[in-house]
């Protein structure tokens, strides 16, 4: 039923006295409540539904402004007027990423999956045990719940990682992983390591501690141990931070000789190696973790965010056994402990297979979303690999890193230049990140890699007005 059909089929009466905008109003109401209109619909707009009322469009839109004072619709700026879903409480945020305009390749995000089954099952799950509930709501030890630590660590097993529950403790996340390593282990003043381009997260956290950073040269396989040797020389930093599986941003991915190459560097100069693991889960065929190779040189950071919901902030770290005290008591002053109840939810998705099968979806979904790269990009200069969230794309000698990102972003496509992953005093290579995961749809990020590629194509020197 239209919504010419819903006000014509308002009953007259008391309503016939009422303003015209709070007859529509009324009406909108009446088949919202008998669901002719139903959750998400959309409106037409104030002048669309005019001219079939043959109002004025100041009254349609003192008739939304009356629905939505109702609480029964939303108006969404540049999208329009929505039906609420009723019931709903009104914290709740409502967010439709299909409206966004733009194709957003910034964010180096998990590709949108339907998650809400499996968390109303996990919770659904807890909901019925509640003397464990009520031990969720106590304070427990900073390294998290026993049992908890031993599902976690036992799917991680089953991964390929050799990580022991009585070492490991559960963090807010990477970012929050990360923060805790610099806080316990380093000094203001310190030097620090890193790949030439890197995490910015991590430069930001270095830089809010006042730690200096030094870049260690690279190639299609990570850090180049002579270059990792030269550094340690050099700088005699305290630890080493990279990323050794689908590097951020360039996807590089280390092979084992290489990985003891760069651990028996650090060992020489005494350097502890931070093994940023974020992505360590994403490949179908697993590189082994540099912790399995040296666990008393190595720290270990990872998480769920990337291969199970970002909004399900857990992650992990296991230390060599000499540093695990400080540790502990470094994650107790930043926060006490990590909620039991998150990680009881992520234990209840593990163990259900959950996890596994969300990890599946993820695998199929990149990889489609590599194969239209590949077409539509593959005759320029990227790196990727069919399980990266990303892209790392050199351009062409007539671009300007920052003319090109000015140029993309003018054209509706969100790209991230190299400078945000360069450390201070590196040179900053003509280079950007695409974040193929985080458009909503293919189609959408088809839509920016052509508008890309037609960028790619031109010179901006003949074929821009200056």
């Amino acid at each position: 039923m239209t919504i010419i059909n819903i006000v014509l089929d308002t009953p007259s009466g008391e309503h016939k006295s009422a303003p015209l905008y709070r007859q529509i109003a009324d009406a909108i109401e009446q088949h919202i409540a008998s669901g002719t209109l139903s959750a998400g619909q959309k409106l037409p707009t104030h002048r669309a539904l005019a001219d079939q009322l043959k109002v004025t469009v100041g009254t349609i839109t003192r008739a939304y402004a009356e629905v939505e004072q109702r609480e029964l619709v939303e108006a969404r700026v540049g999208a329009g007027t929505f039906v609420c879903q009723q019931n709903a409480p009104s914290w709740v945020y409502n967010y439709s990423p299909q409206e966004e305009e733009a194709c957003n390749l910034g964010h180096n995000i998990p590709p949108h999956l339907d998650r809400s089954a499996m968390l109303k099952q996990a919770m659904g799950n807890l909901s019925h045990q509640p003397d464990q509930l009520n031990q969720m709501m106590l304070y427990h030890d900073p390294q998290g719940l026993e049992e908890h630590r031993q599902i976690v660590a036992s799917w991680l097993q089953k991964k390929g990682l050799e990580i022991d529950p009585q070492r490991m403790h559960f963090t807010s996340g990477g970012q929050h992983a990360a923060h805790l390593l610099l806080s316990a282990f380093c000094r203001q003043g310190d030097t620090l390591l890193v790949e030439q381009v890197t995490y910015p997260g991590f430069l930001s956290l270095a830089r809010q501690q006042q730690i200096n950073v030094k870049p260690v040269e690279v190639d299609h396989e990570g850090i180049i141990p002579a270059s990792l040797d030269a550094a340690c020389r050099q700088f005699q930093p305290r630890m080493l931070y990279c990323t050794p599986t689908l590097q951020n941003p360039t996807t590089a991915t280390m092979g084992e000789q290489r990985r003891r190459e760069v651990i028996e560097v650090c060992r020489q100069h005494q350097v502890l190696l931070i093994e940023d693991d974020v992505n360590g889960l994403l490949p179908e065929q697993r590189p082994t973790p540099m912790l399995n190779l040296a666990p008393e040189q190595v720290i270990h950071i990872g998480g769920l965010s990337k291969c199970l919901a970002p909004g399900l902030r857990l992650g992990y770290i296991q230390v060599p056994q000499k540093l695990q005290q400080r540790l502990n008591t470094a994650l107790h002053n930043h926060s006490l402990m990590i909620s039991p109840l998150l990680t009881g939810l992520a234990c209840e998705m593990l163990r259900n297979g959950d996890a596994d099968r969300v990890l599946q979806q993820i695998h199929r979904d990149i990889n489609a979303r590599q194969q239209l790269v590949t077409q539509h990009l593959g005759k320029f200069a990227i790196q990727h690999t069919p399980d990266s969230f990303h892209v790392w794309l050199t351009l062409p000698e007539y671009w300007r890193l920052s003319d090109f990102v000015s140029a993309a972003e003018q054209q509706g496509v969100i790209i991230k230049s190299a400078e945000m992953f360069s450390p201070p005093g590196a040179t900053i290579p003509p280079a950007v990140r695409l974040a193929i995961s985080a458009p909503f749809s293919h189609h959408k990020l088809e839509q920016g890699l052509l508008i890309l590629a037609e960028l790619l194509e031109k010179d901006p020197m003949n074929d821009f007005p200056l």
